[in-house]
């Protein structure tokens, strides 16, 4: 098996795309810090005497304004006490913020390389004509198409590493080396959360490996299903980028329709739960991993049954 592994590595990485992607990913991260750092503001030492006189001036403003306004800016004067009262910078912008905040959006480039790599993986060798001697080597079916989906695991391991590892020492060069625990606070759809800025990305990151696989093997089931690689790269494109999109329909159709909630797009998007613990009322971390297993069983029962079967005649 580890024979067949490496054999399916040098596949991949036989290929300039497999090197292209990374290189993408790394220059990526660069042009994002560049536009971090140029749009986000310098650091403010004196941020908290700043954010005293704001208030001195909003409650100044609070006692003759209009009656439609004082909600507005009581709000943002409890919003802006909650940073002196919880001494977390606004201001701050460090590595750490920079993962947090902009690394982790990157990550779906990631998972783009990762479906295109994933969907091409078998259905490139229907299209290059190479299926017949692949298979005719003295391994079982299985044990093949097995190589070939944990050399994509691998694939897909190691662009996240490239991700992670680009992030920080661009973030480093860029904004220097700050607090792995210094606070923050995140929005989420219940308000703000106060939260470990390091901690932070990495439980992000944490939840974005189990919703990476899912949608590799997505990928990867459907370059076991279609000889032409361009139908399975495409498709596998569209479930990624519309996967969002119809996770938020279902989940307003959720409030209506139990059984809308057990449909897998509102669950591949799990970093949701590094900012709040449920989506809906009755919809939390352990519900989605458990409908995500499930079908993530489906996907590697249809992927191997249908492969064992398939007729390879080209």
């Amino acid at each position: 098996m580890i024979g067949l592994i490496q054999n399916e590595l040098m596949k991949i990485f036989g290929k300039k795309a497999s090197w292209i992607y990374m290189i993408f990913i790394v220059f990526a991260v660069l042009v994002a810090g560049i536009i971090y750092l140029k749009f986000s503001g310098e650091p403010n030492p004196n941020w908290r005497h700043d954010t005293e006189a704001e208030i001195k001036m909003l409650e100044n403003q609070l006692a003759s304004a209009p009656e439609e306004e004082k909600v507005f800016i009581e709000d943002q004067i409890e919003y802006n006490q909650e940073y002196l009262d919880k001494n977390i910078d606004p201001t701050a912008k460090t590595n750490w913020h920079f993962m947090n905040d902009v690394v982790i959006g990157v990550s779906s480039l990631v998972t783009l390389f990762v479906v295109v790599v994933g969907s091409a993986n078998v259905a490139a060798e229907f299209s290059d004509g190479t299926i017949k001697q692949l298979l005719i080597r003295p391994h079982r079916r299985w044990s093949i198409l097995l190589s070939k989906y944990i050399a994509v695991i691998i694939y897909a391991l190691l662009m996240v590493l490239t991700l992670v590892v680009s992030g920080y020492v661009i973030g480093l060069l860029m904004f220097g080396n700050g607090d792995f625990h210094m606070k923050i606070f995140e929005i989420t759809l219940e308000g703000r959360k106060e939260a470990v800025v390091g901690t932070q990305f990495f439980l992000k990151m944490l939840y974005y490996i189990p919703s990476l696989l899912v949608v590799m093997t997505i990928a990867f089931m459907l370059s076991t299903l279609f000889k032409s690689q361009a139908l399975a790269v495409g498709i596998g494109i569209f479930v990624l980028f519309f996967s969002s999109t119809l996770g938020g329909i279902i989940l307003m159709l959720a409030d209506k329709y139990t059984w809308a909630k057990f449909l897998i797009f509102p669950h591949l998007d799990l970093t949701v739960y590094a900012l709040q613990d449920k989506i809906l009322e009755d919809i939390t971390m352990p519900l989605s991993l458990a409908i995500l297993a499930v079908y993530y069983a489906i996907f590697m029962v249809v992927t191997f049954f249908f492969f064992q079967k398939r007729d390879i005649s080209i």
